[in-house]
């Protein structure tokens, strides 16, 4: 997986917010098992909270490997296009775990997109977010937990050249 310049990063989750960056290949389906603990080390309960991970076509321009990871500028893809929905599975609240599944098909990709020509240097890219819903539990108000997504999608130069 390739390692991301902490600048490029900031764009998308600011300073002190979690993310899940990754470069990934396009047609390619993966998955994420993430187990979140608490402040005290011990799994975060999620028994009653809500799950849900979305991402969205973004534009990559000025892509570089540097010397402290991958960078790039990103911005709003014209037009706009809908969020696409992930799926989340094997929630085991108790356990503070689930799966993040990234599947291609949801990415509405077609082949032949110039960022996907194997020429191409700054590829595809997609930002997004997973949202932890916590409800009201005695006189701790309802918050939500925000773990931020960035995918950069490429030509294997096999399938879409």
């Amino acid at each position: 997986m390739a390692v991301f310049n902490k600048n490029t990063l900031t764009q998308v989750s600011g300073f002190d917010n979690q993310i899940i960056a990754g470069e990934l290949v396009w047609q390619q389906k993966t998955f994420w098992n993430l187990a979140l603990n608490a402040d005290d080390g011990l799994p975060l309960d999620l028994t009653n909270a809500t799950i849900e991970a979305e991402i969205i076509r973004r534009t990559l321009t000025n892509v570089r490997d540097s010397r402290y990871g991958l960078a790039f500028d990103i911005g709003n893809y014209d037009p706009t296009p809908a969020a696409i929905n992930l799926t989340i599975t094997n929630v085991v609240g108790a356990n503070g775990s689930f799966t993040l599944v990234i599947d291609s098909d949801a990415w509405d990709l077609i082949e032949g997109q110039v960022g996907l020509d194997i020429a191409n240097i700054n590829g595809v890219g997609y930002s997004g977010r997973i949202k932890i819903s916590f409800p009201v539990e005695g006189t701790t108000p309802a918050n939500d937990l925000i773990i931020f997504l960035l995918f950069l999608v490429r030509s294997d130069a096999i399938v879409n050249n």
